[in-house]
């Protein structure tokens, strides 16, 4: 039994000294919760003030981009389907919810056009 424990070891020791370098492990629900210790609270105070005062669901999203949180990408990943499909029904009585948003590039600020090239 020794003997298969240290070669056990051996393999082990070797595989890992072989892999220095591992690629990152990426979860989309561990990076979901990372991000709510990053800004989950300041997410889900501007979701709330949004509900308030939007009577649409396109005026709650209009309202979460003004205070820099974009609408996530649509996808098949957990939660973009349940999303977009609040977002679709656009029942104002089922708002999409907060974690439907990303942090955008800073409050306010739309993506623009890059500059024209110099003629």
């Amino acid at each position: 039994m020794p003997r298969v424990a240290f070669a056990f070891a051996v393999v082990a020791g070797t595989l890992v000294a072989g892999c220095s370098s591992l690629p990152p492990l990426t979860v989309p629900q561990l990076q979901a919760v990372s991000q709510i210790g990053e800004y989950g609270a300041d997410r889900l105070r501007a979701s709330d003030a949004c509900r308030g005062t939007s009577t649409t669901v396109e005026g709650y999203v209009q309202c979460m981009e003004g205070k820099g949180w974009k609408f996530i990408a649509r996808g098949n990943v957990y939660p973009a389907p349940e999303c977009w499909s609040a977002r679709s029904t656009g029942d104002p009585r089922q708002m999409p919810a907060a974690q439907c948003f990303d942090r955008a590039t800073a409050p306010g600020l739309t993506a623009s056009p890059p500059p024209a090239p110099a003629p």
